[in-house]
């Protein structure tokens, strides 16, 4: 009698975990410190991948969803059988019993206590299984342990003993529990390693693949795109630096290829390649997608480049890549090197999903932070308890900027003691690109203000809300300006059509007007700014978007001496902006030279630094706390904290109610991504009654429908739906 791992298509047990274990073996060349950190943790690893599936010999083989019972409880009391000492076992056991969901997730189905009537019903059906078991499952196992372990000796470490059954059906749990409670801080480490190894290798050979994939020569393949006789000082000097880094260099110097050149010098290479994972984190994922395609570029391979955020499967999915295959490989350990948000690592802290395993990937990583200044107080006091955190596992960061405060820097050396690496003030200024005018007035008269300054085409007008640029567009559309509207507030189908159109025909516009979503994402290059004052740091990521490759060409970039009044809600404290705007009107009318770019952002921030740097430093005292609270084998107990913190809201706006009511009868769940609009919760909160589910079943009710007005050129106004149809 045949024993299935799993079904449609059929995969027999013995060739399942014939396949994990190669993926554990793999995983093995790739990430050799673990055994390093954590002694014996391959050992125990191998033998919790060749039971984790045993239990699925039972009823699980006639109708697994309607089984009813989990197979990994059944799996469990093998490892008792092991030749390794009682404290092994355990840890074994209880990585096998976790490998689908955790500790407090199977509390109510356990046999403990007096509550075995149905697990010995099951222990029944498995031991109809038992001729399987010892004729052919047993006999492999040599094999496998010489295969892994490298040996003509194996250590035939599992022995079924005579009566194993009964032995099976009075296993104590309450037992393997107890040993849990009373040891699961000692061994928190090994039992995080040990979950994810074998969540890794489950879930990889399920996929299909047998072994996680490693880069080529990092360097090699930037040659390729550069010449190494022109690669700049900076880039240079990266690609020989070991160890933690801070790098400054202004926008287009080349600094994403300086950070591969780090990369290269410090990741660990087997005989396959370079094994290290990397991590490239960006804030926005306009950027990310951005970024993810230049790497592919360089890398030619989706399999070696991943991309994680919150809509990166609809990314995929937008793209011509094999999307329901890489976006499920991307959330695995597999890929090399990742491009994604800070959020996407940040979450494994705080127990969501299984961290076991992003915990593994992370540990004797490289991670490199770019745009780090963007991030709120909270966000960068997270990540710099987790950058003190993962020190201690061996993992490497280097951080690269344009426009870093002073006081953000200072908190990062503390944290990393890193070298630093400055691009030399003559070598900075022949990237200067801009020359700075300050203009009295407001966006209220945008009309003549464009008149009297001659703005050329096209011109980027860039607000600080959305409902400041749906003014400005309707102002300028008015008076005849062939306009783009540009916020975050549209479905994310017309955002992208926006953007394709915005990559395509930019030339044929007057004018973009546009909020902060500008600031970091297309690749665009606009003949001059109008904005709004904000933040010295956020202004010259926009006046990035102006004359893009005109270095030593400067072009005149324009702000304004006054915003709206809801400016003073979206940058806190507002001083910042004064502040911006008074070292900005010293430079009136001159080149903003790049070498001075670093001092006047830190400047802008000076009055407000300390208590930023308070802040921050308060946030990371209480992700510490937060942090220790996490258990191996458990859910987080902040998981909900998490999401609160980070996620915002996707709604439909009530003019496509019906039409995703039918993609989801068809479906068809990737194209309801198209219509869902992404919008802050205190719009939620302040137009409440105007949400509702759509429906009370299945995926509908998981979908927030928002009855305010929507147009596709507009994007979503706080105006009560009309009513009028667009489809």
């Amino acid at each position: 009698m045949g024993c299935f791992a799993k079904f449609n298509p059929h995969d027999f047990l013995e060739c399942h975990t014939n396949d994990a274990i190669n993926v554990l073996k793999s995983i093995r060349e790739a990430f050799p410190w673990l055994e390093e950190l954590s002694p014996g943790i391959w050992r125990l690893s191998f033998y919790s991948v060749l039971l984790h599936d045993l239990g699925k010999c039972s009823g699980f083989q006639k109708n697994p969803r309607r089984w009813g019972y989990r197979h990994e409880v059944l799996s469990v009391p093998f490892a008792e059988f092991l030749n390794l000492s009682d404290e092994e076992r355990k840890l074994i056991a209880l990585a096998i019993l976790t490998h689908h969901r955790t500790l407090d997730e199977l509390k109510e189905i356990l046999p403990t206590g007096n509550h075995r009537a149905e697990y010995e019903e099951k222990v029944e059906e498995l031991l109809r299984f038992a001729d399987y078991i010892e004729q052919f499952f047993l006999p492999r196992i040599p094999y496998w342990e010489a295969y892994f372990f490298g040996t003509k000796r194996p250590p035939r470490a599992l022995e079924l003993p005579p009566r194993w059954g009964e032995k099976i059906k009075s296993f104590d749990f309450d037992a393997l529990l107890d040993w849990y409670d009373k040891n699961g801080e000692k061994y928190k480490e090994v039992l995080t390693y040990l979950r994810g190894i074998l969540n890794a290798s489950d879930h990889l050979a399920s996929a299909g693949e047998l072994e996680v994939r490693v880069l080529p020569d990092i360097a090699d393949r930037v040659a390729l795109r550069v010449q190494p006789e022109k690669w700049r000082p900076l880039q240079k000097a990266a690609g020989k630096t070991i160890g933690n880094l801070i790098l400054r260099a202004p926008t287009g110097y080349g600094k994403t290829e300086a950070a591969l050149l780090w990369a290269n010098l410090n990741a660990y290479r087997t005989k396959r390649g370079i094994s290290s994972r990397i991590f490239y984190v960006l804030p926005y994922k306009a950027s990310i997608n951005a970024m993810h395609q230049r790497l592919l570029g360089i890398f030619s391979d989706p399999s070696l480049v991943g991309v994680l955020h919150s809509s990166s499967g609809v990314y995929l999915y937008s793209s011509a890549l094999e999307y329901r295959r890489l976006s499920s490989l991307y959330h695995k350990i597999y890929t090399p090197f990742k491009v994604t948000t800070p959020f996407q690592r940040i979450k494994a802290f705080f127990g969501v999903g299984f961290y076991e395993m992003t915990l593994t990937e992370l540990t004797g990583s490289l991670l490199i932070f770019d745009e780090i200044h963007a991030y709120e107080p909270n966000i960068l006091g997270i990540i710099l308890a987790i950058l003190e955190l993962l020190k201690q596992k061996r993992v490497k960061t280097l951080v690269m900027t344009a426009t870093l405060p002073d006081f953000i820097e200072e908190l990062l050396k503390e944290v990393l003691k890193p070298r630093g690496l400055k691009v030399r003030p003559e070598e900075a200024d022949r990237f200067t690109r801009h020359r700075v005018n300050v203009v009295k007035g407001s966006m209220d008269n945008v009309l003549g203000l464009i008149e009297k300054m001659n703005l050329p085409r096209p011109s980027l007008i860039a607000c600080n809300s959305v409902g400041r640029a749906i003014e400005v567009h309707s102002a300028l559309t008015d008076a005849g300006y062939k306009t783009l509207l540009l916020h975050s507030r549209f479905t994310y189908g017309d955002r992208e059509e926006k953007e394709r159109e915005l990559m395509a025909r930019l030339n044929d516009y007057d004018f973009v007007v546009a909020t902060q979503v500008v600031e970091v994402s297309l690749d665009v290059s606009f003949a001059s700014i109008l904005t709004e004052p904000a933040p010295l740091d956020a202004l010259i990521q926009r006046f990035g978007r102006v004359n893009r490759r005109g270095f030593g060409k400067p072009r005149d970039v324009y702000i304004l001496t006054k915003g709206s009044e809801a400016d003073r809600k979206i940058y806190r404290p507002y001083s910042i902006v004064d502040d911006s705007l008074e070292l900005l009107t010293e430079l009136d009318g001159e080149e903003l030279r790049e070498s001075l770019v670093p001092e006047l952002v830190s400047e802008a921030y000076y009055s407000v630094a300390e208590k930023l740097r308070a802040d921050i430093e308060e946030y990371r005292d209480i992700a510490f706390a937060l942090f220790e609270n996490l258990k191996p084998l458990m859910r987080g107990e902040d998981e909900k904290q998490f999401y609160e913190m980070f996620q915002g809201l996707e709604v439909v706006p009530g003019l496509y109610q019906d039409w995703v009511r039918e993609l989801l009868d068809k479906r068809l769940y990737m194209e309801v991504y198209r219509y869902l609009v992404p919008i802050p919760y205190w719009l939620y909160f302040a137009k409440r009654d105007s949400f509702h589910r759509l429906g009370d079943k299945g995926a509908r009710r998981h979908i927030l429908v928002v009855e305010l007005e929507y147009t596709p050129e507009l994007g979503l106004l706080r105006e009560p739906a009309s009513g009028d149809e667009v489809l």
